[in-house]
């Protein structure tokens, strides 16, 4: 599915599919003398590898440009078909060359370093994969060798190399006839004049020379010798023919799959049926692969399932050894139950928990509740042990009513503490279980109940309280929604005529109800932070809307009206700050709970049908309409600064926009710098980009730096005199080697006459250099700095300095450019930007040169400089007077909240 980042998520990884519809391939590589197996399948536009021993995924290449329709691989590299490209990963990783053949590949065979592709219109691609260059590391070349045109006549379904058949292939059509083929040359060998009555779905070698094994559309299964023309047997399935397999481990014995996931075992020898096992996968068989000189098969099918087989029984059928699977069919629930434990519900009827950030199970404890379509069984599901529960949750009168026979469970809900399951149906009943013994304890109704509580014992049969329970509904309409609030204590629902109604779960009674006139309530989503629910309001018309109520006032508090001509699902932030609402065109938008403004859309190539955030609020999980996966993205903004601001209300972007933004966020880092200049370099784009914003010119902008690049700044010399150690250098014992000596009668002594002379030179280069005045580069700039835009582009220069290099410039400074600089302060601060720097830079600099300033006299650099300075503290001063006034009024404000009664 196509995906993008937005302005605050990106997308983090999918899970739960384990094969797509392309047929898998096996690639064994060896180190040394140890092979190693590995599976590699493609899943939409990227390959996942995974370990032929225990069927572990190890590794996923890059996304690449389009949908993966074939692939092939040796142990040196993996080649994918995707669009109408071909190219190399040598490592299942990085995309090393391409090739483009103008149409799409449908078939793909490797023979040695020929790589053969049959695309869409049956035309055959023969491309060399050798290396060009000398080193053996290299990537290899893709070179187009040959090209045959398809025809018309001769479709083109399935393809083989025959072995010791030197640059040979067989090729199947859709009209049951075979070809061979030179791939060298160009040229048809030899057409076969023998028709098989079906449509040729696989072609496989055998274990014996020359014969080939066919796989038909009409179930059959025909050995043939492609030498003599002959056929050596032939065996019958049930339905098509999708792959075949021969063990090679000393057993004359053959494996065919067909479209309904059965496996059928053949002894050749006595061309007899061994046995057949139905329902392997519950779709077509794509793979069936053995290992070499093993009685070990590998089994992969459309149901996207991965299963290993052993063949070590007396009767030559198989046992399943390992299964790595996922949804069958597609997803059409996702429930976070952690920080990163997933639950996801599919139209397969299975429930399946998945790690955010590992493909490992977490085991911890609970119950889950399942509700299945048109049904008003749930049934239960332990996820401690990922089995399913010992019991299932249906009211009698469902089983004794002949009127309820068509009734099903629309609403489900389960309380804070795990212990109560609260149940709706299209009857308006709504019941309460106990969700560990699965005992009835309520039911709710807006009449009175004719029974008294004190006659009804606590510890009643189920059947017994049934009868003495009114059982009459809620309400009169279908409930749609369920929710419990934050302590357990108050239950709401929504029905299809308008009616929300708030039920205490103590004295099982109606507190209040609320009534939307005119509209039919959907789906609801509780917020876990505060009492708001939202709620889907459908209005006659059709058009539909999200309403927040607040239950504790018993009243709507937000009103949504643009989400979109559907509403597929709506789900809050961890924090409650932010409402998600999915629509059926293929958007999510991002609603500012607290200013009601749209703050984001996002984008997607299929309609989201279920969505829920991670109780951190880091990850978001969503589900899309025919998709097996289940899609997370990262919040973005607890990552990193994002600039968060109000769309229109009508705002959709478009596809061309979305990777317009991305080209634009690319950060271009040298690899030859470490990895703190890389960091650096990151840091300092998104300052920058901080640092450009200002939201309205009046009001006073800070720089977006952090304060180690400016509060220290005034005290760094005398944090600099701190730090300096408190032993000086101590001189070395013993002189250097290469120092001149005499000998004497006492031992040796030293020339020191020749160190005491460089002493003497070096002191006095270093007073005469005292004595100069240095000029930065900074310095430079500011004297050549004539107009405005000069001199705000010299602050940005200051500005990108670090600590020290700031420190030195200022302290750099002479009678001539300590005027221009102040001026640079001034023209910055006239801009109500950076405000936080100029303060910085301006204390630095009169508690610097503050014996300059003080000094009275009358030269035009002094004068210049008092004029500077006295019109910098009037703007200072009109500039720091409004932000006082507004700091007042903000903690007066703020006070009095904190004080008010609430």
């Amino acid at each position: 599915m196509k995906r993008v980042h937005s302005e605050l998520f990106a997308p983090y990884r999918f899970m739960g599919v384990v094969t797509g519809d392309v047929t898998p391939s096996i690639r064994t590589t060896y180190i040394g003398k140890k092979s190693n197996l590995s599976v590699l399948c493609p899943i939409d536009n990227v390959i996942v590898q995974y370990n032929g021993q225990k069927l572990r995924a190890i590794g996923m290449s890059n996304p690449l440009s389009d949908k993966v329709s074939a692939v092939a691989s040796s142990s040196s590299c993996v080649f994918a078909a995707h669009g109408t490209s071909i190219s190399s990963l040598p490592f299942c990783r990085e995309v090393s060359k391409s090739i483009d053949i103008g149409a799409e590949t449908k078939l793909l065979i490797l023979i040695g370093t020929q790589l053969v592709a049959v695309d869409t219109s049956s035309g055959i691609h023969v491309i060399d994969t050798s290396a060009t260059s000398d080193e053996v590391t290299a990537p290899p070349d893709l070179q187009l060798q040959l090209h045959l045109e398809g025809s018309d006549n001769f479709e083109i379904t399935s393809i083989c190399h025959p072995s010791t058949y030197l640059n040979k292939i067989v090729v199947g059509s859709n009209e049951g006839k075979l070809r061979i083929i030179n791939i060298r040359t160009g040229k048809v060998i030899h057409e076969f004049q023998r028709n098989f009555g079906a449509k040729i779905t696989i072609l496989e070698q055998t274990t014996a020379l020359d014969v080939l094994a066919i796989g038909m559309e009409n179930g059959e299964v025909v050995l043939f010798n492609v030498k003599m023309d002959k056929v050596l047997g032939s065996f019958r399935h049930d339905a098509k023919i999708s792959n075949i397999a021969f063990r090679d481990d000393g057993e004359a014995s053959m494996v065919t799959a067909d479209a309904s996931g059965t496996i059928a075992i053949w002894d050749l020898e006595k061309q007899e049926l061994l046995g057949k096992i139905t329902g392997v996968h519950t779709a077509e068989i794509n793979r069936l692969y053995f290992v070499a000189g093993e009685p070990i098969m590998l089994s992969g099918g459309l149901d996207n399932s991965l299963r290993l087989w052993v063949f070590d029984s007396a009767d030559g059928l198989p046992r399943e050894l390992i299964r790595l699977e996922g949804h069958s069919k597609p997803c059409v629930s996702v429930k976070f139950v952690g920080k990163t434990d997933v639950l996801s519900a599919g139209k397969d009827g299975s429930i399946r928990k998945y790690d955010v950030n590992s493909l490992t199970m977490r085991q911890k404890l609970g119950t889950v509740q399942q509700a299945q379509k048109n049904d008003t069984k749930v049934t239960t599901w332990k996820t401690r042990n990922n089995t399913h529960g010992s019991f299932d949750l249906q009211h009698e009168r469902f089983k004794k009513k002949v009127d309820y026979i068509g009734a099903s469970a629309t609403a489900l809900c389960v309380s804070p503490c795990g212990n109560s399951v609260f149940i709706g149906y299209s009857t308006g009943h709504i019941d309460q279980f106990n969700a560990q013994s699965g005992r009835l304890v309520h039911t709710f109704t807006a009449a009175p109940s004719k029974t008294k509580k004190s006659k009804i014992k606590r510890r009643i049969p189920l059947k017994s309280m049934t009868t003495l329970q009114n059982d009459s509904p809620a309400t009169d309409s279908p409930i749609t929604s369920l929710s419990v609030d934050q302590l357990g204590k108050e239950l709401m629902s929504t029905d299809e005529k308008g009616h929300i109604l708030f039920w205490s779960t103590s004295s099982k009674k109606l507190t209040a109800k609320m009534f939307k006139k005119d509209v039919k309530l959907g789906l609801s989503a509780p917020c876990q932070t505060n009492s708001l629910v939202a709620v889907v309001a459908i209005a006659e018309n059709g058009t539909e809307s999200v309403i927040l109520v607040d239950r504790i006032c018993h009243r709507v508090a937000r009103a949504f009206e643009t989400v979109g001509e559907k509403v597929n699902a709506i789900a809050f932030s961890a924090d409650g700050k932010w409402l998600l609402v999915a629509d059926n065109e293929s958007h999510i938008r991002v609603f500012d709970v607290a200013t009601a403004q749209l703050i984001d859309v996002l984008l997607f190539s299929k309609p989201c049908i279920s969505m829920s955030y991670n109780e951190t609020g880091q990850y978001l999980a969503t589900v899309h309409e025919g998709e097996r996966a289940i899609y997370t993205w990262i919040n973005m903004t607890l990552f990193g600064n994002v600039n968060i601001r109000a769309h229109p209300m009508s705002y959709l972007p478009t596809w061309e926009e979305r990777l317009r933004e991305i080209d634009e966020d690319v950060v271009d880092i040298d690899d030859s710098d470490d990895d703190l200049d890389d960091l650096q370099s990151v840091m300092d784009l998104e300052t920058k980009l901080m640092k450009s914003l200002q939201i309205d010119p009046d009001l006073v902008t800070f720089s977006g730096l952090p304060s180690s690049r400016w509060a220290n700044l005034p005290d760094l010399a005398l944090i600099k005199e701190r730090n300096k150690p408190t032993e000086g250098v101590k001189k070395i014992k013993q002189a250097p080697f290469f120092l001149s000596a005499a000998a004497t009668l006492d031992g040796f002594e030293f020339d020191t006459k020749e160190m005491g002379e460089a002493e003497e030179n070096t002191s006095h280069i270093t007073s005469k250099r005292n004595l100069l005045e240095l000029e930065t580069s900074f310095s430079k700039m500011l004297k050549d700095a004539k107009t405005k835009e000069h001199l705000l582009n010299t602050f940005e220069v200051l500005s990108d300095m670090s600590l020290s290099a700031i420190d030195f410039q200022i302290r750099n400074l002479n009678p001539i450019t300590l005027p221009v600089f102040f001026r640079m302060l001034l023209e910055v601060l006239k801009t109500k930007r950076n405000f936080d720097l100029v303060e910085a830079y301006t204390t630095t600099a009169i508690k610097t040169h503050r014996t300059l300033l003080w000094k009275a006299t009358d030269e035009p650099e002094h004068e210049e400089l008092t004029e500077v300075l006295e019109e910098m503290n009037k703007i200072h001063t009109e500039t720091w007077n409004e932000m006082e006034g507004l700091f007042v009024e903000n903690m007066a404000v703020v006070q009095w909240i904190k004080n008010a009664l609430i």
